[in-house]
Formats: structure tokens, C-alpha cells, sequence
């Protein structure tokens, strides 16, 4: 059907409505395009049922997934009345006092969500804990170590949940901004540990150009050659089954994918030629049309580039956690990281809306 193939290329490329509007009036007499009503109040309105019951479902990995963020935050705020006991710095204790009303904003929300569906919670954490043997018996830099630690595994953990949650939009929604949260708080807080002198020194790389004064260490130099040779290898998939798509409106999101990856490609191509470090083998720009599409189907190739997206977050998250040395090359894989986020959310949403997602066991009866 004309519409609902359109109501997905709208949900892509709202920008483009009035042009989409033109096109889809000449091929369909539809009296709310003679009103006017926006592209996204289509959608709404063809998709609207659908999405609303869809809503009140959660599968089994969702739940899977609320249970263990929680699990994760009861432990972190146990841990932190620990340490609020045994802190001296005054800046730590207030960083202390603002992480556990961090975490205890993002438990009422995941404990809303779990009694909602119905997913039995775990055990909370004590109230009140006393530090015995004496405010001494560890020092600020192991409890500032320790709390940075606990933010690069949750950042891992809350990731790892949002590549799973796929039924839910509303839930994936919760978990998006609670990862990008926790992302902002684990670089805000390394800042801190930088300025109190409490980190460690990495390996650096030996072959900066002579002429280039900044400097940074063996693990930014590989994340930043595997995010090069992750993003040829992507560009190169993209492009071939750009061939053999069939759906117009998915061969527009693989145009939409090839241009973010160009775009990223050229930013790290900048920063590798900065510093020196030997670029990976790109593939060939041109390939042969094929002459019969038909050996691909278009969901076979949505899903395979859905995992792609999958191991994406293991890749962005990795140098996240391990470039800590250059804070400028840092923020780059940060922001790659919330572009990552922000497509993989979209790409669910599209494939759930094309019917391509395989979908997993409800959670409940």
C-alpha cells in the first residue's frame, strides 16, 4: 500500500513532507493530505493503534533488562553511603550526594516501569550503612576511582539494554536518556579525577608527527583505526545492499546511513592524518550492479544490518571507556557514540514499523 510505504519514509525524513505530500497527492486521493495535516500526523494516524497496544507490551529480555538496571543502581547507592563515609574531599562528598540523587531518580523511574508490567523487583538496598574501622581505611582516590569504574560498566550495561529493548518504544525511550545521562556524568567526573591528579598515564603513542605537539595514548590511537576500519567495512555492506534493495523507501535510509558514515569517515580520516597513524585499506567504491536482486530480500538485509548496529554499541562503548588521556579526541567518540544511540533507536523504530523485526516472547500472559 502507497500509504504505509510513505508513513515509513515520513518517519525517516520529516524535513521532506511538503515535497512527499505532492508526490503521494498524485498518487492517492486521501482527504486529510487535502487538509493539510502534517507528515508526522499521518504517521500518527495510520500507525497510532498499532503503536498504542504495542505499548502496553514488554518482552521478555525488556524485563529481563529492567530487573538488572535496577539491580545495578541499588548496588551503586549502597555503595556510595559507604563511601560518603569514608570521603574527606568536600568536592567528592557533594559529587557523592549528587550521584545518589541521581540514581535515586532513575530508580523511581525503572521501579514505575517494573510495577507497570508487572516485573517483580530485586532486593533494595540498606538505607544506612556506617563505615567501620574508621573514616581512614580507604583513601578518596580509591573511592573516586571506584565510583568512575561503577559509570563506564553502567554506561556498558545501560547500552547493552538499549541493543535488546526492542518491543517497547516508550521503555527504550526511558533507557536512551538515562545511557546518555550516565554518558555526561562518567566524562564530567573524569574531568574531576584529571584536575585532583587521580588518574593514571596510559602508554602513549611514539610516532606523533614531529610537528604536531598534542599527544595520545595506544588505546585512542587503536579506537580511533578500528572505528575506520569498522565504518569501510559498513560503507562497503551499505553500498552492496543498496543494489539489491527492492523497498524505495529503504534504499532511501541506506542513502541516509552512507551519508552518516561518509560524514564520520571524514572526521576520523582528519584525525588519523593529525597524528600520523597508518589508515586501514578502504574498499572499492564501485562495484558491479548485479543482475538478479532477487537472491536478497529486503528484511534479510535489515536485520543483518541490525546487528551491525548491535556490535556498533560494543566498539563505541570501548573507546569511550578507554580513551582517557586525550580529552578532545574523547569528546569526538562521544559524540559518535550519542549519533550511534540516536540511529539505532530510529533504525528499531523503522524496522518494527516495516514488520522486518523477528519479535520476541512477551513478557507475561
Amino acid at each position: 500500500m502507497v500509504v504505509s510505504t510513505f508513513a515509513g519514509y515520513l518517519l525517516l525524513f520529516p524535513y521532506e513532507c511538503p515535497r512527499i505530500f505532492l508526490c503521494l497527492q498524485q498518487q492517492v486521493n486521501l482527504p486529510v493530505l487535502e487538509q493539510g495535516i502534517r507528515g508526522k500526523e499521518l504517521v500518527l494516524t495510520l500507525l497510532g493503534k498499532k503503536t498504542e497496544s504495542m505499548q502496553r507490551l514488554i518482552d521478555v529480555r525488556e524485563a529481563f533488562n529492567l530487573w538488572d538496571i535496577l539491580n545495578s543502581k541499588y548496588v551503586a547507592v549502597e555503595k556510595l553511603k559507604i563511601w560518603n563515609n569514608g570521603a574527606h574531599d568536600p568536592e567528592l562528598k557533594l559529587l557523592i550526594k549528587y550521584f545518589e540523587k541521581s540514581l535515586g531518580e532513575n530508580i523511581a523511574i525503572l521501579e514505575r516501569e517494573m510495577d507497570k508490567f508487572s516485573v517483580k523487583s530485586p532486593d533494595q538496598n540498606r538505607s544506612a550503612i556506617k563505615l567501620s574501622g574508621g573514616a581512614h581505611v580507604v583513601t578518596d582516590e580509591y573511592i573516586a576511582g571506584d565510583i568512575f569504574l561503577y559509570l563506564q560498566e553502567h554506561t556498558e550495561n545501560l547500552l547493552g539494554a538499549l541493543g535488546t529493548s526492542m518491543t517497547n518504544d516508550s521503555l527504550r525511550k526511558k533507557i536512551v536518556k538515562m545511557t546518555k545521562k550516565t554518558i555526561k556524568e562518567a566524562d564530567r567526573f573524569l574531568r574531576y579525577l584529571k584536575l585532583k591528579g587521580w588518574t593514571e598515564t596510559p602508554p602513549l603513542y611514539k610516532s606523533v608527527l614531529i610537528n604536531v605537539s598534542e599527544r595520545l595514548s595506544t588505546a585512542e590511537v587503536a579506537s580511533l583505526w578500528d572505528h575506520l576500519t569498522f565504518r569501510y567495512t559498513n560503507i562497503y555492506t551499505t553500498q552492496l545492499f543498496h543494489d539489491f534493495a527492492h523497498d524505495y523507501d529503504f534504499k532511501k535510509t541506506l542513502d541516509m546511513g552512507l551519508n552518516a558514515l561518509e560524514r564520520q569517515v571524514d572526521v576520523l580520516e582528519k584525525e588519523a592524518e593529525h597524528f600520523g597513524i597508518p589508515f586501514p585499506q578502504r574498499p572499492a567504491k564501485v562495484n558491479p550492479t548485479p543482475e538478479n536482486t532477487e537472491i536478497l530480500d529486503d528484511d534479510h538485509m535489515y536485520r543483518t544490518l541490525l546487528i551491525g548496529f548491535q556490535s556498533a554499541a560494543i566498539i563505541h562503548v570501548r573507546a569511550f571507556k578507554q580513551c582517557t588521556f586525550n580529552d578532545r579526541v574523547r569528546g569526538i567518540f562521544k559524540d559518535l557514540l550519542f549519533e550511534q544511540i540516536g540511529l539505532t533507536d530510529d533504525y528499531y523504530k523503522y524496522g518494527k514499523m516495516k514488520g522486518w523485526l523477528n519479535p520476541m516472547p512477551t513478557y507475561g500472559p
